[in-house]
């Protein structure tokens, strides 16, 4: 390169420098630029956001924005990954939308969630609460749950958290099968199945090909089914009384536990079925072969229009078998509930085993067979002749009384008898007023009541003989479906109390209304009483039996406030009538007088030949023993 090209290129280069320098940016200029860039940036920015915010509905703040920004780019494999640690060979399951599946039939209306294939809600059909609401036995967003915990390798898995694709019966929607993956052929599964006019819900688990995926070392794995019970009824109080948790363990009687604030029971033996019941619906889990051991708790809790929280914690074999259930959602109606039959496993019924209307609480013993065998029939023959309940409760109640007559008329008679020998009795006081003759006058009285064929307990016994009927029907109002929300008069509703007044206050023990059957029953009750006092009166009375008498109507004026109206109704009516018995046979059908002759005539031909019973022979011997005992006290003293 020779002298000339240097120069020139030389004088190019400071030609260029200058010219640069010359035409640089000024300041203003570089800031001008600056936020047009920004500017580009922000509006891309402000475009993702208002993606981001249509896409969340305007339910996220913009503080949140850089936040999703950010998780939006996030790599797919980083969330595989997480999915995978928490969920293992479920991952695939981990991640979902919660969808709602409707199946019902003519008698339920049952919601899932494919978000754990769990019940959502069950409505029973038919019936609506004391609102007027449709009638829902387990609710949506209220707390229920069902869950199946298992481990895959070490990861603890909970069904609840899982997303299962659900498969609805197109055809009749009374079906539907929930699946959660664990690979291509592999996943657990959970199916729901209706039929027709029926309360039962059948549930299965099954495990597709997934003994390498669950844990195998644990031979149970635990199920879990938890329900919060709703407020139905009006009257709380009345209502968490008449609830509780049964269950009956196979082969044996069905059993149950009332809650006063908290209870938990292990069941530690194969149990039948476990029931969260309500006073007139209940929730019932049925195994098809049996429970191999359970743990069920309940307390008491009024949030969100609930009653109890019940919860069940149940074994299930983790043999990789199907495991069959069956739930009843549904009333506790005697005949319902006494027909079920479920098929077991190996295809026999077992309806002699389940014992499910014993969900209804007829009474034990003698009282509950009287219910069974005598007053349900009768109901239930009345119900399908008459619409009225109040028309069916009146001629019940004058069935039964007809049918006790012969007893009231015994007890009459024999109270006559005792009314009659009153004069010879007085007598008999007077001839022995001294304290240490009390056992010479006790011996007079009851060699009186000998001879004259009068028995003090003859009035008694008929009395006892009606008492199982008087308690099986006690029973029988309360827990009778039937007459709930059925109105009579000014009665609203036959399975509650009538009030007809609301009191601003609530008195211990009454309440804050008045039950106006309540009162009519405490009324005739005292006007029964006065009536019939006299009959008791032999001058041998203890003080306290009269005060007794008249006690008894104010008692029952306050226990029976808050009970079925329908209860309160029949006892009101059964003592009216009582009370017109008692008047026509006094009237009518026993003359004192002629009685009173009738046995002085006897007394005196006994006392010329006496005959002594077996009873009576041992009776005075024992009053013998007992006087000459107290004549050596005496001594002693």
């Amino acid at each position: 390169m020779d002298k000339n090209h240097l120069i020139g290129i030389v004088l190019i280069m400071g030609i260029l420098i200058g010219f640069s320098y010359i035409n640089r940016p000024s300041a203003e200029e570089l800031a001008r630029q600056q936020r047009y860039r920004d500017s580009i940036v922000q509006v891309e920015k402000d475009r993702i956001a208002q993606e981001l915010l249509k896409k969340a509905e305007d339910s996220i703040s913009k503080a949140n924005l850089d936040t999703l920004l950010v998780s939006e780019i996030e790599n797919d494999s980083i969330k595989n990954l997480q999915l995978s640690n928490l969920y293992g060979d479920f991952a695939s399951s981990g991640k979902g939308e919660a969808k709602e599946i409707v199946i019902e039939n003519n008698k339920l209306k049952v919601v899932l969630n494919s978000k754990g294939a769990q019940i959502s809600s069950v409505q029973i059909k038919g019936y609506k609460t004391y609102s007027g609401d449709s009638l829902q036995i387990v609710k949506q967003d209220s707390g229920n749950e069902m869950n199946l915990d298992f481990y895959n390798g070490n990861r603890a898995i909970s069904t609840k958290d899982l997303f299962f694709e659900a498969q609805l019966n197109s055809l009749d929607n009374k079906s539907v099968v929930f699946k959660a993956k664990a690979g291509d052929d592999k996943w657990l599964e959970y199916s729901y199945s209706l039929t027709d006019d029926s309360y039962l819900l059948d549930f299965t688990i099954s495990f597709h090909n997934l003994e390498g995926v669950i844990k195998q070392n644990l031979s149970y794995l635990d199920f879990s089914w938890n329900q919060n019970l709703p407020i139905l009824e009006r009257g709380n109080d009345w209502e968490i009384q008449n609830s509780g948790l049964y269950y009956k363990y196979l082969g044996d009687d069905v059993e149950s536990k009332v809650v006063t604030d908290e209870v938990s029971e292990n069941l530690n033996s194969s149990t039948k079925w476990i029931a969260y019941k309500g006073q007139y619906f209940s929730s019932v889990i049925i195994s098809k072969t049996a429970f191999p051991n359970a743990t069920i708790t309940a307390k008491k809790t009024k949030l969100n229009r609930n009653l109890l929280y019940m919860t069940s914690k149940i074994a299930v074999p983790n043999n990789f078998e199907t495991d069959s259930m069956t739930f009843y959602f549904g009333p506790n109606k005697y005949h319902e509930l006494s027909e079920i039959a479920i098929a077991s496993n190996n295809g026999n019924s077992d309806n002699e085993k389940l014992e499910l209307d014993k969900l209804v609480p007829l009474g034990w013993g003698i009282f509950g067979w009287v219910n069974r065998w005598l007053i349900i029939p009768l109901f239930n023959f009345l119900e399908s002749i008459i619409s009225n309940y109040g028309l069916i409760i009146l001629i019940m109640t004058v069935i039964i009384k007809m049918l006790v007559l012969p007893m009231v008329y015994k007890s009459y008679q024999s109270s006559a008898k005792m009314r009659a020998l009153k004069p010879m009795v007085e007598e008999i006081n007077q001839k022995y007023p001294k304290q240490e003759d009390a056992m010479k006058k006790q011996q007079a009285v009851m060699d009186l009541y000998k001879r004259a064929g009068a028995n003090p307990m003859g009035g008694c016994l008929p009395l006892l003989l009606q008492m199982p009927i008087w308690y099986a029907l006690f029973r029988f109002f309360p827990a009778s479906i039937e007459l709930r929300q059925q109105s009579f008069l000014w009665a609203s509703d036959l399975s509650s109390y009538d009030s007809i007044l609301d009191l601003p206050f609530s008195i211990p023990w009454y309440g804050d209304h008045i039950s106006l059957f309540t009162l009519l029953m405490a009324v005739c009750i005292f006007l029964s009483t006065k009536i019939n006092s006299g009959q008791m009166d032999t001058g041998q009375q203890m003080p306290g039996m009269k005060l007794m008498f008249y006690i008894m109507p104010v008692m029952m004026l306050l226990w029976f406030n808050n009970y079925s109206s329908g209860l309160s109704y029949y006892y009101f009516l059964s003592n009216v009538i009582t009370i017109i018995q008692t008047v026509i046979i006094r009237k009518y059908f026993v003359d004192e007088k002629a009685l009173l002759e009738k046995m002085k005539a006897k007394a005196d031909k006994n006392a010329k030949a006496p005959k002594k019973s077996g009873f009576m022979a041992r009776l005075e011997e024992a009053q013998r023993r007992q006087l000459e005992q107290m004549k050596k006290n005496q001594k002693r003293k």
